[in-house]
């Protein structure tokens, strides 16, 4: 730790600078790495036959670059599979294949080059750094032990090239000796799949270490938290008994079996969230961990596109134009055969967009699949992320993820609930249809208030809704208490990085 604490202040002024310049000349960078891009990745098979030598502006290169999604890029993936050092989306080789989420269906293998990862790992250290430089406490950081959720790096090959998660495959690529030693608990950890040995696993390593801060896949670190205070206290007093650490177990250790985090972790001070919306678990997390700052960052399996670089202000996730070129297709036109793109300098605060993504690791034009809104634009901030197609229409109402997810924060906000799990379903019954909402709360509230609360917040967003409630062709959401996890039923039927569904027709 001698070494860190002379090594921090450097690195810390040295990457605020960096922030600086992000915040400052946001549409300068994302051209400046448009430009860079097309330079770079112009001899690739993709780059000649799209012409990219020819291309001198960002209006040329829309206008001569089609959008592309899986769909439409898989053809070059299938040529990479056979060829990856065959300089066919990226200059330099394909190094990894990253396994997706599946969030809009079967996990895909997207391939990544080495140039590209550098991007995503400058990047992704920033929202460290940004927490770092808010204020100079911050630092106690690194006094302690950073536990890190990651899924395994490697699962298997194609053609001889590495197939993992992207969290894990991240962590491989920190150049920092140093910053790599800080990410714990280590590779046999990491590789776990098995969602219950594996929060075990973290469980008995977070009670022997001095925990300052936890970070990486949101839904493992949240169903970390909630087993680690309601469930595993006893087991942990029963397995450190007569070692060193039962007395930390028994300080920490209430009558009823449930743990008190913040006397078990006294120095826990940020949490970096990323993958789900965390503005409904807000609440819970300050009630749990009152010393931890909230950080979020806005990543997936094709790249790294924001991350907090504003801690000091409710602003929402600040856009990468450093290490990404955006583009926006509106709201309205996203199901548009040929719908209008925009750069993002023509973004309008408080305006939804489908993002659509140009960066290193070889996707061009691509259709992402995330909805987002913009919360600011000076910086370019976003907010209310969501899945473009998650959408139900039970009566006329289309409700989306990110007026889910709004609403249950405002519920959670205004009834004071400490939501630590949730979803919500449709449920058509005859002519009747209604949405339930089914938490996992950590207090005592009353449901029905819950309920409305939400119906209110969803019209205020969404006319079509409060019309199909005030016509009766939707009757009132109910809510009902969630006893088991369902984000962890979600994990185990599918893999350790698997999502969060926060809106859908199966029945929880």
């Amino acid at each position: 730790m001698a070494i860190m604490s002379k090594l921090v202040p450097i690195l810390a002024k040295r990457k605020a600078k960096m922030i600086d310049n992000i915040l400052a000349d946001p549409i300068g960078l994302t051209e400046a790495k448009l430009k860079s891009i097309l330079e770079i990745h112009g001899n690739t098979a993709f780059g000649k036959e799209h012409g990219y030598e020819s291309i001198k502006t960002p209006e040329q290169f829309s206008e001569q670059v089609p959008l592309f999604d899986y769909h439409s890029m898989s053809p070059y993936f299938e040529r990479v599979k056979q060829n990856p050092t065959g300089k066919i989306i990226t200059a330099d080789p394909v190094i990894w294949y990253v396994q997706s989420s599946g969030s809009t269906g079967k996990p895909k293998a997207l391939p990544i080059s080495k140039a590209g990862m550098d991007d995503y790992t400058s990047g992704s250290s920033l929202l460290m750094w940004a927490y770092v430089n808010a204020a100079k406490e911050h630092a106690k950081l690194f006094d302690g032990t950073l536990l890190t959720f990651a899924a395994p790096a490697v699962l298997g090959e194609i053609n001889g090239v590495p197939l993992g998660y992207m969290t894990g495959i991240s962590r491989e690529m920190i150049a920092n000796r140093l910053l790599k030693a800080l990410v714990k608990p280590g590779e046999d950890v990491f590789n776990m799949t098995d969602i219950n040995e594996k929060l075990w696993a973290y469980a008995k390593y977070a009670t022997m270490h001095n925990i300052t801060g936890l970070a990486g896949i949101t839904t493992l670190s949240l169903s970390f938290v909630r087993k680690m205070k309601n469930e595993y206290g006893f087991r942990l007093l029963d397995h450190f008994k007569g070692t060193k650490h039962e007395k930390k177990v028994r300080e920490a250790l209430n009558d009823d079996g449930t743990l008190d985090l913040n006397t078990l972790w006294p120095d826990l001070v940020m949490i970096g969230a990323t993958g789900i919306d965390s503005d409904p678990y807000k609440s819970w997390i300050k009630e749990t961990l009152p010393k931890a700052f909230l950080m979020d960052n806005y990543a997936g399996s094709e790249g790294l596109y924001g991350t907090t670089l504003q801690p000091n202000v409710d602003n929402g996730i600040q856009l990468l134009p450093n290490i990404n070129y955006f583009e926006f297709i509106p709201e309205k036109d996203i199901n548009k055969e040929v719908p209008d793109v925009i750069p993002l300098s023509e973004v309008k605060k408080g305006h939804r967009y489908e993002m659509v993504l140009t960066n290193m690791l070889g996707y061009t034009r691509y259709r992402v699949g995330d909805m987002l809104t913009i919360l600011g634009t000076d910086p370019y901030s976003v907010h209310r992320i969501g899945r473009k197609g998650r959408i139900l229409n039970l009566a006329g109402e289309k409700i989306s993820d990110a007026h889910v997810n709004d609403a249950i924060a405002v519920a959670c906000r205004e009834t004071n609930a400490r939501l630590s799990d949730y979803a919500v379903f449709g449920k058509i019954e005859g002519s009747r249809a209604h949405y339930t909402i089914s938490v996992m709360l950590e207090n005592e509230i009353n449901l029905d208030e819950f309920a409305r609360v939400f119906d209110d917040a969803v019209s205020a967003a969404n006319g079509e809704y409060k019309h199909s409630l005030e016509f009766g062709a939707l009757d009132p959401t109910i809510a009902i208490r969630m006893e088991t996890s369902h984000t962890e039923k979600i994990i185990k039927a599918n893999h350790i990085q698997a999502k969060s569904v926060p809106l859908s027709m199966a029945e929880v």
